[in-house]
């Protein structure tokens, strides 16, 4: 299994077929060879039921586990689906310290957010803005502040259980473009890694859009390289270019330069 990279800016999602037209056994078949196929060229995560149906064991008991990079489980309440989930993987003979990317999209999950994250095994927190707004009865792009609190818990609880930075819903308008850079630029404000995604069309745009810019860069790299001489000089918070430099923005320039891509 290939080591998980530093930084997960975009995770697209495929299904394996639609399973309303073609028997379980032929749907295994199909996935498997579409995984045969991409092997190699990526990090393949598999998504399977949520622990509360008992169609888990049964997906999980037919990944091929030589070709997965990670386990993605969704409507994750607390952290007995993520346990459930790690003891089904055993029982299959998968491997122990295979990842699991946990998808918070109910309010239970939204409440339970912070035992999740800090779950052993959990790689990151991937957020159901969809399914959390039809929990919650309201509009998705309505701006209910409860969503916007849910967001904030999902960041929250990722960075306080040391987990990889998770991962913002889609955008579904595949062709609106500047709606996605739009969506990408307010999920990265917010704390957010990178984006889930339904279309090969949108690669691009999320991997710019949470990677570090050009400036950003210079900023970061001469912001740790002047902390490397004040704290030779014996100082602690100082200028550089006019800005107050403190142990917390020497933290986030360090931050920018050890998630920069490449």
């Amino acid at each position: 299994m290939a080591e998980p990279l530093s930084r997960i800016r975009s995770a697209l999602f495929t299904p394996g077929t639609e399973a309303a037209r073609l028997r379980k056994a032929v749907t295994l078949h199909i996935v498997r060879d579409a995984l045969a196929e991409v092997h190699g060229r990526g990090r393949i995560w598999v998504r399977v039921h949520a622990a509360s149906s008992p169609e888990m064991l049964e997906d999980i008991a037919t990944i091929p586990f030589e070709m997965a990079d990670a386990v993605v489980l969704p409507k994750v309440g607390g952290r007995q689906d993520v346990v459930g989930c790690r003891a089904a993987i055993q029982a299959a003979k998968g491997p122990s310290n295979l990842p699991l990317v946990a998808m918070v999209e109910t309010a239970q999950g939204v409440l339970n957010a912070v035992e999740i994250a800090r779950t052993p095994g959990v790689l990151c927190v991937a957020f159901g803005r969809f399914d959390l707004s039809a929990d919650l009865g309201v509009d998705p792009d309505g701006g209910s502040p409860a969503l916007a609190a849910a967001r904030a818990a999902v960041v929250l609880a990722s960075t306080a259980g040391d987990l990889h930075p998770p991962i913002d819903s889609p955008w579904l308008k595949i062709h609106d473009l500047e709606g996605l850079r739009a969506a990408a630029q307010r999920g990265r404000a917010d704390g957010f890694g990178g984006m889930q995604l339904i279309h090969p069309s949108h690669v691009d745009t999320v991997n710019e859009v949470f990677s570090p810019t050009a400036e950003e860069l210079a900023w970061a790299r001469g912001i740790v390289a002047s902390a490397g001489q004040a704290a030779s000089g014996g100082r602690g918070a100082y200028t550089h270019n006019g800005q107050m430099v403190d142990e917390a923005v020497v933290k986030r320039a360090r931050f920018m330069l050890r998630n920069a891509p490449g």
